[in-house]
């Protein structure tokens, strides 16, 4: 009989305390997100191990660095790639295509935009810009740099680029440099507007890849020395000064670029 009230007793306690523990961590959530508005500083995604770093608001978003922590566990890597993956197959428009193991292969640097009335989480980027260093030629290569198509026509990706090329210069970067497909009219012309050139040309470097006509590529690159106003880098073709002789090197070396 008294183990059968012990059990009861138990069975009953257990049931008190259910409620308030769930009513505890939506707290704990609800409070996180608080702080997160109300500070824009920092906030570590339990979930994945990333920290978000704020820096700046632009219109109606906020801009984060999102810096993968050297404790994270195997899952937390898994669950980031996993929610990586998704948005870029989502703002590429490329729901065949793959994108492993992004953590590991392009996590070093990544900027990230959100809408200000979102929880901060990979799974609510707007845009995102991830690139690695080159230490060989103490370099920033960029990866990837996609905006969501609800989002595109905000000027994000450009902003994404300045505050990149802004980080790099702080950092003592030599350069930067990315691919993009050479029917790739539109993200060609703000590259170009970066002060980037072609510096090689690369048939078929996107095999497999039939978003545009062609599978070509162009190699592009800014010489970081050659920004001479930094703050409208992207925004104004005359924040990069490329020398006369710099700029024919480009031209003979990538001659193909000249024909867009």
């Amino acid at each position: 009989m008294l183990l059968l009230l012990l059990v009861q007793f138990s069975i009953l306690l257990l049931s008190t305390i259910s409620i308030p523990i769930e009513q505890a961590e939506t707290i704990l959530q609800n409070n996180d997100e608080n702080k997160l508005t109300a500070k824009q500083s920092q906030y570590i995604e339990p979930s994945t191990n990333i920290q978000y770093v704020y820096m700046s608001d632009y219109e109606n978003y906020r801009l984060y660095k999102l810096i993968p922590r050297s404790s994270s566990t195997v899952t937390q890597t898994a669950i980031a790639n996993k929610w990586l993956d998704q948005y870029l197959k989502l703002s590429f428009e490329t729901p065949d295509r793959s994108y492993p193991y992004v953590v590991q292969y392009c996590g070093s640097n990544m900027l990230a935009f959100f809408l200000r009335n979102t929880t901060v989480s990979i799974q609510n980027i707007n845009a995102l810009l991830m690139s690695r260093l080159e230490a060989y030629d103490n370099s920033q290569y960029v990866c990837y740099l996609s905006v969501l198509k609800e989002h595109r026509q905000h000027g994000l990706g450009t902003k994404l680029l300045n505050v990149f090329i802004n980080e790099a210069i702080r950092t003592n970067n030599a350069r930067v440099s990315l691919h993009v497909n050479t029917e790739n009219k539109s993200a060609l012309s703000l590259y170009l507007k970066c002060g980037m050139r072609c510096t090689d040309y690369i048939s078929g470097y996107y095999f497999g890849d039939r978003t545009y006509p062609t599978q070509n590529a162009f190699t592009m690159t800014l010489q970081l020395k050659n920004v001479q106003n930094s703050t409208a880098v992207c925004q104004s073709t005359t924040a990069v000064n490329i020398p006369q002789q710099e700029d024919a090197v480009y031209k003979q070396r990538c001659p193909q670029a000249l024909a867009g």
